[in-house]
């Protein structure tokens, strides 16, 4: 067991998106990491039906629902303020069963696409992260 941290990296001036995760993956290549592959995770957010809020005025709660391809027979639920859960990925299928309680947020899916990389102890994920067919910004993930 290790520790992994996740962070947000600033898009380099003058450059685009996908221009700076290039200069990062090219740095670390330099460094001489290894390509382990690729990886992807999506997580897109639900709300509670304005069916089941009992009065007006009364806010819904978010639900966020993410798949990962390093853990690709399960799926990840995490509702806000409350517990997480981990389910195999026919939860999918069981949230159309509730979509009275549970609705899709409209353009709410969020994605990061990127290589993997193996650097001494250090495993490195850089990615690029989209919402639809823009790019947003780039996740950095180390775990060692």
């Amino acid at each position: 067991m290790g520790v992994t941290c996740v962070s947000q990296m600033p898009v380099a001036e003058g450059k685009s998106v996908q221009q700076t995760v290039e200069l990062l993956t090219r740095k670390l290549e330099m460094l001489g990491a290894e390509k382990q592959g690729t990886f992807c995770v999506d997580c897109e957010t639900y709300h509670t039906a304005a069916s089941t809020l009992g009065s007006q005025g009364q806010t819904g709660k978010l639900m966020y629902v993410m798949h990962n391809s390093e853990y690709p027979l399960s799926c990840f639920a995490l509702f806000e303020n409350g517990p997480c859960l981990i389910a195999d990925t026919n939860f999918d299928v069981l949230m159309v069963k509730l979509k009275g309680f549970f609705q899709s947020a409209k353009a709410s899916k969020i994605e990061t696409r990127g290589t993997r990389y193996q650097y001494c102890d250090f495993l490195v994920k850089v990615g690029t992260v989209t919402m639809g067919p823009s790019a947003r910004g780039i996740s950095v993930e180390v775990r060692w």
